[in-house]
């Protein structure tokens, strides 16, 4: 495994897309209709329901072919493929990570991220409730700081159930998104790839999977994505990039709820990863 000095710098981005997949990826998203980050936002989704899938990324260039007639895709700068960096905060004793292992509602998460084509960040803070819906508050920050400001704690403590208790920047995250927007119905899905994760004891690349999110505002099984996921016998799972991450790479964390997901990743990447 590759090993950073520590979670406190911007790290090195992640390997790029084979030019291969980069090519069939590009050619098939260019086929969608553009929407604009203007558009897209009049249909935030601040507050929703989540269903998320783990897949092969090899399914990709035949689930985009069979429902792009559905969706719209999200174009900034010419650009649709946007890429992202992530620094998730935690407390001294990973509060938020334990309340999402042990099935806690509501939990939160808390982060900073850069969306990198169109320059804007912001300091976000998830909440699962007790209804299973996810509603993100955000604040717009300058850049991705690793030392929260008292500004920053202001703005946590009116959402966070912890209020001031001081946080730690715990786990980076790098990933490419593609984002669907449904023509027919106030849905969104994005899908996640050349995902990669790294704290000071290493970095974890799971350029293999997709890790797919179909974001509306109540659950629907009859959209075209959740249909052609449906057909490749992908199913929805309870998965969280910042809690699997953190389990693969800090393994004196307890993760046994987490073990399935865990399991199905380092099958598929043992042989081209030790873990620390």
């Amino acid at each position: 495994m590759k090993t950073f000095n520590n979670t406190q710098t911007q790290e090195r981005p992640p390997a790029a897309l084979r030019s291969g997949d980069r090519f069939i990826l590009n050619s098939l998203v260019s086929t969608f209709d553009p929407i604009r980050l203007d558009e897209l936002d009049k249909q935030s989704l601040q507050d929703r329901v989540d269903t998320k899938f783990l897949l092969d990324a090899s399914f990709l260039p035949e689930i985009l072919a069979e429902v792009r007639s559905s969706y719209t895709i999200l174009n900034i700068n010419n650009a649709f493929m946007q890429p992202y960096l992530t620094l998730y905060f935690d407390t001294e004793s990973y509060d938020n990570y334990f309340a999402h292992h042990n099935g806690k509602r509501p939990r939160h998460k808390i982060r900073m991220r850069k969306y990198m084509n169109s320059g804007a960040a912001f300091l976000e803070i998830k909440e699962k409730d007790n209804k299973n819906r996810t509603i993100k508050t955000r604040m717009p920050v300058h850049d991705i700081v690793n030392r929260l400001s008292p500004e920053h704690y202001q703005f946590i403590s009116e959402v966070y159930a912890l209020g001031l208790v001081p946080l730690k920047p715990v786990i980076w995250n790098r990933f490419n998104r593609l984002t669907l927007v449904n023509k027919n119905s106030l849905e969104r899905v994005t899908v996640d790839f050349n995902f990669n994760a790294y704290n000071q004891n290493g970095l974890i690349s799971w350029n293999q999977f997709a890790i797919v999110e179909i974001k509306s505002n109540s659950r629907s099984l009859h959209t075209a994505f959740y249909r052609s996921l449906k057909n490749r016998s992908v199913n929805p799972v309870n998965f969280s990039k910042y809690c699997v991450s953190m389990a693969l790479l800090t393994p004196q964390l307890k993760a046994n709820r987490f073990k399935p997901n865990i399991e199905t990743i380092k099958m598929s990447l043992q042989r081209s990863m030790n873990y620390a």
